[in-house]
């Protein structure tokens, strides 16, 4: 069980308001499924905010293969600037515009905008980038 907006966010899709980092590592790792709300009448003294039980089911291999380390470094520069380009949003991993293009993904998209297996693709190239 979580806050109602912890579980929205677990569960969000690309290209919804919740989507962000928490949504790809949980999906990349975890099937989510959000089961039901639990009022706010059934604890003492009634919190302020709803609660939300969710079933997290560890998947047996990610979703896509990636490293943990490069995902989270990956994430954390594309939703830092959420708003912004992808290719502006990641400069700091080095050439955004090979990255980019190595993972097959438009340097015009924004965060939001990539799925799971898109963010692990791009960990992917990051990854590969390095060992060149």
């Amino acid at each position: 069980m979580f806050q109602k907006e912890v579980v929205d966010r677990l569960a969000a899709l690309p290209r919804s308001a919740d989507y962000g980092r928490l949504s790809v590592i949980t999906q990349w790792r975890c099937d989510v499924q959000p089961l039901f709300n639990v009022a706010r009448e059934a604890f003492t003294p009634p919190p302020k905010v709803l609660s939300t039980i969710v079933r997290l089911t560890p998947r047996a291999k990610p979703l896509a293969p990636a490293s943990m380390e490069t995902l989270e470094r990956v994430t954390f520069a594309a939703f830092g600037q959420r708003r912004k380009m992808l290719r502006s949003s990641l400069k700091s991993l080095g050439n955004a515009e090979a990255l980019l293009a190595a993972a097959g993904l438009s340097p015009t998209m924004r965060a939001e905008e990539v799925d799971v297996a898109g963010f692990c693709a791009l960990a992917r190239a990051v990854d590969d980038a390095g060992k060149s």
